[in-house]
């Protein structure tokens, strides 16, 4: 059962490719800028996995991560399938990746009688070995931990949410201090992001109680900005990216919508509208290379097949173009992870049962 221990002021607060894979190229409010492409300039390439659920995506030097349904995998960046790490058969929902020998994994699992199951796993010698973590996330009560974030130009730092809390660990998830809201809290789980470019900078989001999401901004561990009307609901923040040339131009994905400000949250635009739809925005991207160029990806909320689509722009946002890949029959995207280089981009997306996919993008 979701805890319900808070405050009643409290929770009013947060109520209110190959070219035989194109299927279709069509454009999201595009203008003279946008140029649709070549049948060339995209080619897919399955990473493997198939049939898994790829909760996170991680990329940590050459090696890219992938937590999934039925635990870690790893492989080479630059090709082949992804082998298993370890913890097979658990639903691992985040990790972070201290180095390729050292690396915390959270569990959460329903064991059939709506008991919640949650563990952090820990190993120090690359997943030859694998232990539980003692540690105090949650306070009295098992709490999950649903996401990480670890910059690793402050290594003594790593923050976890749980319902409706950012906790900040200084021992490597042993002990936890929450600097946003509280354990055991009566809400739908948040997500945690570090500005790259200003590490004292978080900015994390989630759903309340009632469907309702928001949107927190802090700095230095002090509430910077909280919106909860910025995006109708039901809604809930599922990805915030950043452009590290602009470091104060953030983009955040919801239920619904992609956004972005220009100016650290003074002001937000809309750039996508699924609102009618219900699409997820688990999926962004800034290229490093070129930051006039963004990639989305979306999730439908449903067990059925669907098709896995790209969405990419040329101007930061204010015109999409669509890229349809016909071949991949389970394609929603919970996860995506951009690698710029001179000659174009390179996409990889963990799908929902339909594993991890590279797709270059030859711009």
């Amino acid at each position: 059962m979701i805890p319900m221990n808070h405050s009643f002021q409290t929770m009013l607060r947060y109520v209110p490719l190959c070219a035989l894979c194109l299927l279709m190229l069509s454009c999201v409010e595009a203008d003279e800028r946008v140029t649709l492409p070549n049948e060339d300039d995209f080619e897919l390439i399955s990473r493997g996995l198939d049939g898994l659920k790829v909760n996170e995506l991680k990329l940590v030097g050459d090696k890219l991560y992938a937590l999934t349904n039925d635990g870690i995998y790893h492989g080479n960046v630059e090709g082949g399938n992804l082998q298993l790490l370890g913890l097979k058969g658990k639903n691992l929902t985040s990790a972070v990746v201290f180095s390729s020998t050292e690396i915390l994994a959270s569990l959460w699992d329903l064991d059939g009688t709506w008991d919640q199951v949650a563990e952090l796993y820990y190993t120090s010698d690359g997943g030859d070995t694998w232990t539980t973590l003692d540690h105090n996330f949650g306070g009295e009560i098992q709490e999950p931990v649903f996401h990480f974030a670890w910059n690793p130009e402050q290594p003594d730092k790593m923050y976890a949410t749980g319902y409706q809390v950012v906790a900040e660990s200084t021992d490597k998830g042993v002990t936890w201090t929450p600097v946003w809201g509280d354990f055991d809290m009566f809400a739908n789980r948040m997500r945690v992001f570090i500005n790259p470019q200003l590490p004292n900078e978080l900015w994390a989001g989630g759903q309340g109680a009632i469907e309702n999401g928001y949107l927190v901004h802090l700095k230095n561990g002090q509430e910077e900005g909280f919106w909860n009307t910025l995006v109708p609901n039901p809604t809930t923040v599922k990805k915030v990216a950043f452009d590290k040339q602009t470091p104060q131009s953030i983009y955040v994905g919801w239920e619904g919508e992609l956004s972005r400000s220009q100016n650290n949250g003074q002001s937000w635009q809309k750039l996508i509208d699924r609102h009618e739809e219900s699409h997820f925005f688990f999926g962004i991207g800034v290229s490093t290379q070129n930051p006039e160029v963004v990639v989305a990806g979306k999730w439908a909320k449903t067990d059925e097949p669907q098709p896995l689509e790209l969405m990419y722009s040329t101007n930061k946002g204010q015109s999409w173009t669509e890229v349809a890949f016909s071949s991949v029959q389970f394609g929603g995207i919970l996860d995506l992870v951009l690698v710029s280089r001179p000659a174009g981009e390179r996409i990889f997306v963990g799908l929902d049962k339909g594993g991890v996919y590279e797709i270059k993008w030859n711009r």
